[in-house]
C-alpha cells in the first residue's frame, strides 16, 4: 500500500491545529490524537490527500498552507537523508541518490533525475488520477525540494523553470511562483524540476565528499523494504552507476556505501555466483545506453562518463555488450 511518511502530516497538523480541531484532523490522517509530536512512522497516501483535501476546503480558493511548510522545511527535518543532501559535494550530488531515498518518506511516488544535456529534470512520477490532494501534494514536494537545494546552495538558488501534470490552480499561483521564482507550466505530461546543466556542479555550501558518503550509507537502511531494490546485484549496479562519473569505483567503497564491508559483499556476491566486475560492466552498459539515448554527449565525452580513457576501448566493450557500435545504438534508440 502506498504510503507517506508522518513528518510531514505532524508539520501540517501543528500549523492547522490553531484554527481547526486536531483530533479531527488526527483521525483523518489516521494516527493517534493523544500523541502532540507523532513518532516518524507512515500513513496510507489515501489519508494523506484526505487530509490536504479536508484543510483545502477551509482556504479555497487561495490555498497555501501546503506552501507554507514546504517552504519552511529545512534539511535535518529529513535525517540522514537531508543531511546527506546538504553535505554532498554539489547540487548533482545531492540529486544523485535521491531518488532511491525518497522512497524512504513517500512509497507513493517515485523521483528521478534526467540528463537532457543542457537541463536536467527531476521527475516526479505519481498515481495517474485527479483528486486536489494528489495535486496540491505535487506541489508541495517539488516546492520542498527547492527549499532543500538554496539550503544547501544559498538563498538565490532557482530552477529554470517548474511544470505540473495538473491544472493551474484557482486562487494559489501567486504564492507558487513566488516560492519557485521562474516559469511554471500546467497541463504538462509530468511534474518536473528544470534545472540549467551548469547549475548542478557548483560547490554546495558545507559540500564534504566523506561526510556525504557516510550519511548517504546511512540512509539506504531507510528505505521501505516493500519498495526497496531487493536484489543485491540491482543495490551494486546502482551504486556503482551512481559515481561512475567520477570513474570507476572500487568494491571497499561500494560496500561503505551500502553500508557493510567488502569481505560481506564480495562473499554475498561470491554466494550468488556474481562477481564485482561483471556488475561494474552492468553499470557502465546501463549508463551508457542511458547517456546515447538520452542525451547529445559525444560518444567519446560517453566514454569519459562510464569510465574508459579512450573512445576506442569503449567502442569495443560497448560492442561486445550490445552487439553493435555506440553510433549504431543512438542511431536505432532515435529512429525508434
Amino acid at each position: 500500500m502506498a504510503s507517506v511518511s508522518t513528518i510531514f502530516v505532524s508539520r501540517i497538523i501543528d500549523r492547522v491545529s490553531d484554527r481547526l480541531d486536531r483530533g479531527t484532523l488526527c483521525r483523518v490522517a489516521g494516527i493517534d490524537a493523544d500523541s502532540p509530536a507523532p513518532s516518524p512512522a507512515m500513513i496510507s497516501a489515501e489519508n494523506y490527500y484526505s487530509l490536504l483535501e479536508m484543510i483545502a476546503e477551509t482556504e479555497k480558493p487561495d490555498i497555501r498552507f501546503l506552501l507554507g511548510i514546504s517552504m519552511s522545511a529545512t534539511c535535518s527535518d529529513f535525517g540522514a537523508v537531508g543531511l546527506a543532501w546538504k553535505s554532498a559535494p554539489t547540487l548533482r550530488h545531492s540529486f544523485l541518490r535521491m531518488d532511491r531515498h525518497a522512497r524512504a518518506y513517500n512509497t507513493a511516488s517515485t523521483f528521478k533525475l534526467h540528463d537532457k544535456g543542457d537541463t536536467f529534470w527531476w521527475t516526479h512520477e505519481r498515481p495517474n488520477m485527479s483528486r486536489l490532494g494528489l495535486d496540491l501534494s505535487s506541489e508541495g514536494a517539488l516546492a520542498t525540494y527547492v527549499t532543500l537545494c538554496r539550503e544547501a546552495t544559498g538563498p538565490n538558488s532557482r530552477p529554470g523553470a517548474v511544470q505540473f501534470r495538473h491544472k493551474a490552480p484557482a486562487g494559489s499561483l501567486e504564492v507558487l511562483e513566488a516560492h519557485f521564482r521562474c516559469p511554471i507550466t500546467f497541463g504538462a505530461d509530468i511534474d518536473a524540476l528544470i534545472i540549467p546543466a551548469e547549475r548542478l556542479d557548483k560547490p554546495n555550501l558545507v559540500g564534504d565528499e566523506s561526510i556525504w558518503r557516510f550519511l548517504s550509507s546511512q540512509a539506504e537502511g531507510m528505505i521501505p523494504a516493500e519498495s526497496a531494490d531487493r536484489s543485491l546485484d540491482r543495490q551494486v549496479v546502482l551504486q556503482i552507476a551512481d559515481v561512475l562519473t567520477d570513474g570507476i569505483p572500487s568494491l571497499g567503497q561500494v560496500a561503505s556505501d551500502l553500508g557493510m564491508s567488502a569481505r560481506t559483499l564480495q562473499r554475498r556476491l561470491s554466494d550468488q555466483g556474481l562477481t564485482f566486475q561483471a556488475l561494474v560492466d552492468q553499470a557502465r552498459r546501463e549508463s551508457a545506453e542511458r547517456f546515447l539515448a538520452a542525451t547529445d554527449y559525444s560518444i567519446a565525452e560517453v566514454a569519459f562518463l562510464t569510465g574508459f580513457s579512450e573512445q576506442s576501448a569503449f567502442t569495443r566493450a560497448f560492442k561486445r555488450w550490445a552487439g553493435q557500435t555506440p553510433g549504431s545504438y543512438r542511431a536505432m534508440t532515435a529512429s525508434a
